[in-house]
C-alpha cells in the first residue's frame, strides 16, 4: 500500500476512535454506545405574528428530531422512534439519572438506528412567545409522590412494591436532582398538543419510512394517532404506560378527557361515528379486585379500529406504578375494537419493583431486553 494511503487510513481510524471518545464525553458517562449523530426539524409552518414588535413571519409547530446511528453495522430492519411523555424531552432516553447508559445506548448496541424527539411546543421544539396556550410544570413533590418515591406515599395499592428507582427519589438526592433538573414545562391543552404532534409525526414517518415506535405516558396519545393515520409505516407500537385509561382520568382526576376512547382527537372507527362531540357510547365494566379500577369500554355493538388492528401493539406496565390499576383496561378496550394488542405486565415476567419511569430505573436493561425480544418476533429482527 502506498505511504500516502497508509497515512490516510491511519488518520481515518484515529478519527473514528476520537469520535467514539467524543461521543462518550458529550453524553457524560462511560459505557455509552458509540454512534453517529444528526438532527433535523420536521412539520410546522410559517405564521404571521400580530403581536411581535416587527410584525414579521415566524415558524411554529415544528418538531426537533435527533438521529443516532450505530458506528458498527446496523443489523435491525427498522429504526426505533422514541416519544417522551409530559414534562420531559428526548433526553429521557440518553442516559439514566444515576449516569449509566439509557435505552438509546442499549438499542444502538443491538443494531438499531434511534430517533429521539422533543414533542411540538416543548424543549427544542419552540413555542411562540405570543402563543396563548397556558403551560404547567411538575413540582419536585409531585414527581416524588407519583414517579420516584411512590413507596413512601401509598396513593394506590401497588405503590408499596416500588424498589427500582436509584436513591431516595426525593429532593436533595443526587439521582433525583439530576432527573428533576431535566423536567420542563408542558402546555395544558392536550388536544392542541395532540393535533400538532399528529401532523409532525406523520411528516416524520413519511420522511424516515417504516419504523418501530416506543412511547411513554402522554406520548402514548401520539402513538395511537400515528398508528391510525400511518399504519403501513409503523411496524410495531410499544406503549410504555400510555396516558389513560380509555375515556377518562382516574386516581388523580375524573375528567372525561378522551372522547375517542384513546385520544381527544378523532381516530378512524368502523362504522364512523356521527356525533363528533360524543363519538362513542360507553359501558362501565366492574372489577372484582381491590387492586384494580373498573374499566370503561364501548357499548355493544362496538365500533372497530381497523387501522390500529394492522399494527402489532404491546403495552408495558410496571408492577408498582399507578398504571398497574388500569392498564388492563386498554387491552379490554382494544380487543373489543378488534385490535389484538398484548400486555406485558413486568411483575408477571420476573421484572419487579418498577414505577412509571421504568426506562430510567435500575433494571431498565432487562426491560429493554424483554421489549427487544418481542420486537424481534414481530418485525423479523435480529436477537
Amino acid at each position: 500500500m502506498p505511504l500516502v494511503c497508509q497515512a490516510f487510513t491511519a488518520i481515518v481510524l484515529a478519527s473514528m476512535l476520537l469520535l467514539s471518545h467524543v461521543v462518550h464525553g458529550v453524553l457524560g458517562f462511560s459505557g455509552a454506545a458509540p454512534h453517529f449523530r444528526d438532527y433535523f426539524y420536521i412539520g410546522g409552518q410559517y405564521v404571521q405574528s400580530n403581536s411581535s414588535s416587527d410584525g414579521g413571519s415566524y415558524f411554529h409547530n415544528q418538531m426537533y428530531v435527533e438521529k443516532l446511528s450505530p458506528v458498527h453495522e446496523r443489523v435491525q430492519p427498522y429504526p426505533i422512534v422514541f416519544v417522551h411523555g409530559g414534562g420531559q424531552t428526548g433526553t429521557n432516553f440518553l442516559n439514566k439519572p444515576d449516569g449509566s447508559p439509557g435505552w438509546a445506548s442499549w438499542y444502538l448496541n443491538h443494531g438499531y438506528v434511534v430517533y429521539l424527539l422533543d414533542r411540538t411546543l416543548t424543549g427544542r421544539s419552540p413555542i411562540l412567545p405570543d402563543n396563548d396556550l397556558s403551560q404547567t410544570v411538575f413540582s419536585a413533590e409531585f414527581i416524588s409522590q407519583r414517579f420516584t418515591a411512590v413507596q413512601k406515599y401509598p396513593l394506590w395499592p401497588q405503590a408499596k412494591l416500588h424498589t427500582q428507582w436509584p436513591g431516595t427519589g426525593e429532593m436533595g438526592d443526587p439521582f433525583f436532582d439530576s432527573y428533576y433538573m431535566s423536567t420542563i414545562q408542558s402546555i395544558s391543552d392536550s388536544r392542541a398538543q395532540e393535533e400538532t404532534m399528529k401532523a409532525a409525526g406523520e411528516r416524520l414517518l413519511d420522511r424516515i419510512g417504516p419504523a418501530i415506535v416506543i412511547t411513554h405516558s402522554q406520548g402514548g396519545l401520539y402513538g395511537w394517532s400515528w398508528a391510525d393515520s400511518r399504519p403501513g409505516l409503523i411496524k410495531a407500537l410499544i406503549q410504555i404506560e400510555p396516558k389513560g385509561p380509555p375515556f377518562r382520568e382516574v386516581i388523580f382526576s375524573s375528567e372525561y378527557s378522551r372522547p375517542w376512547g384513546l385520544t381527544s382527537i378523532p381516530l378512524t372507527y368502523d362504522p364512523s361515528p356521527t356525533n363528533l362531540s360524543s363519538p362513542l357510547a360507553m359501558n362501565s365494566i366492574p372489577t372484582h379486585s381491590s387492586d384494580l379500577l373498573p374499566c370503561i369500554i364501548q357499548h355493544e355493538p362496538a365500533r372497530k379500529l381497523p387501522n390500529l388492528a394492522r399494527v402489532p401493539i404491546l403495552i408495558s406496565t410496571g408492577e408498582a406504578s399507578y398504571h398497574a390499576q388500569y392498564d388492563y383496561c386498554f387491552i379490554k378496550f382494544l380487543h373489543q375494537a378488534g385490535v389484538p394488542a398484548q400486555h406485558l405486565e413486568l411483575g408477571r415476567v420476573g421484572l419487579h419493583g418498577n414505577g412509571h419511569l421504568q426506562f430510567m430505573e435500575r433494571n431498565s436493561d432487562d426491560i429493554a431486553q424483554a421489549l427487544h425480544e418481542w420486537m424481534v418476533i414481530k418485525v423479523n429482527g435480529t436477537l
